[in-house]
């Protein structure tokens, strides 16, 4: 936790580049390619690419150190994304990495492409 009770932004936007990276690879370890679900992996990939470009360079966190606990190993895709923005808005946009807002839309994108 932070000093305003907020949880650390640095190791959330980790955990939400975690969720959405272990979403694109559930997809592609699960028995034959469901279109749809692939399309979800691909659109994971990109916005968890896009949100591991937003934090700085000297970031010293390596994703296989964030734990998404022991329930995320049964999670699907939809739900792997859906954690990933529950994640994300835990913490306000103002303690983000600058330019986290066009991510958090992105990612409401996904899970409204999921949804439908």
């Amino acid at each position: 936790m932070t000093d305003f009770g907020h949880p650390d932004p640095t190791r959330t936007w980790m955990e939400v580049v975690a969720l959405l990276t272990a979403a694109a690879d559930r997809a592609l370890t699960g028995t034959g390619v469901d279109p749809g679900v692939h399309s979800l992996a691909v659109g994971a990939q990109i916005v968890a690419s896009s949100a591991l470009a937003l934090l700085p360079a000297q970031t010293d966190v390596d994703l296989d150190d964030v734990d998404l606990g022991p329930q995320a190993a049964t999670w699907d895709v939809l739900d792997l994304i859906r954690a990933a923005e529950l994640a994300a808005r835990r913490c306000p946009i103002e303690v983000m990495p600058v330019g986290a807002s066009a991510v958090v839309v992105a990612l409401g994108d996904l899970v409204g492409e999921a949804a439908a």
